[in-house]
């Protein structure tokens, strides 16, 4: 376990305040047993991936968190004809998935390069972009049973995948297929991305996209609002790409927080549209 631990170290926000406690268990058995302990003084823990949709509130936060930092295995399950099967721990991160079915002449994952994101975080948030989604690729999922503490299995088709919607509760390994593609097509694939990322979105800090899609890109509608570009304490509307909130200096959760409600009010005020946060707040009391 470690103590005191802060927002700069624990998400790519890198702005907040700091986690009095952070469990780093090895295995789905000891993160079984640390959420049962938890559960046993009255504590719902928050599970953490690589802290890429979390804003960690200001202050100390004394809930419990369990970081899978440490669950990183990665194997191949399976080979065919047709391509490879990968089981990845929840901690692992998306590229180390996407280099090892590379090892195999297999890709697939290449729309996610760049994205900074566990495995287990981007089945839970369902984690997509240019037409394609994590669901597309997965064959079973791994999930601890919050009540017998038993690992269950459920297949793609028995997870209820949607736009930004996942698997839940405690993902703790994947399998994913990823077919046969050649090196020069991955490579190009891969490039074409992560250009696209480079030139469309902001290089400071943040926790990706604030808020889901509406009846248009949320990022569009904020910029239709004249808020591209609006700074509030150490936080702004990014310059380069308005669904966006980045860390410009400083920046504190209550900065964040502020910000974002500004924003999706301004939105609902001029063209009657709600927008739906992304990202996720660790916290002792929501404040968002």
């Amino acid at each position: 376990m470690r103590r005191d631990v802060g927002a700069e170290t624990l998400t790519t926000f890198r702005g907040g305040g700091r986690a009095e406690r952070v469990y780093l268990p090895r295995s789905a058995e000891d993160a079984a047993e640390l959420i049962g302990l938890c559960r046993a003084e009255g504590e719902e823990p928050y599970v953490l991936g690589g802290g890429s949709k979390t804003i960690v509130a200001d202050g100390e936060v004394m809930r419990p968190v369990i970081s899978t930092n440490l669950m990183r295995a990665v194997e191949v399950v399976g080979m065919s004809d047709e391509g490879v099967t990968v089981r990845a721990e929840c901690g692992a991160r998306l590229s180390d998935v996407a280099r090892r079915a590379a090892d195999c002449g297999c890709g697939g994952l290449e729309f996610l390069a760049g994205v900074p994101a566990s495995v287990g975080g981007a089945v839970h948030m369902n984690a997509g972009a240019f037409g394609q989604q994590t669901a597309d690729h997965v064959v079973e999922i791994e999930v601890l049973n919050p009540v017998s503490g038993e690992i269950e299995r459920k297949s793609r088709a028995q997870t209820d995948f949607g736009y930004r919607r996942g698997a839940e509760g405690f993902v703790c390994a994947v399998t994913f297929f990823l077919p046969v593609m050649s090196g020069e097509e991955r490579a190009s694939r891969r490039e074409r991305f992560l250009a696209w990322r480079r030139s469309r979105q902001p290089r400071l800090p943040s926790c990706g996209s604030v808020f889901k899609r509406g009846s248009a890109p949320a990022g569009a509608l904020i910029e239709d609002a004249g808020l591209k570009g609006v700074r509030l304490g150490g936080v702004e509307i990014s310059r380069v790409h308005a669904g966006f909130i980045v860390n410009a200096g400083g920046a504190s959760a209550a900065d964040f927080f502020a910000l974002a409600e500004l924003a999706a009010r301004r939105v609902e005020e001029l063209f009657g549209e709600r927008l739906q946060k992304e990202f996720e707040i660790l916290a002792d009391d929501l404040p968002f």
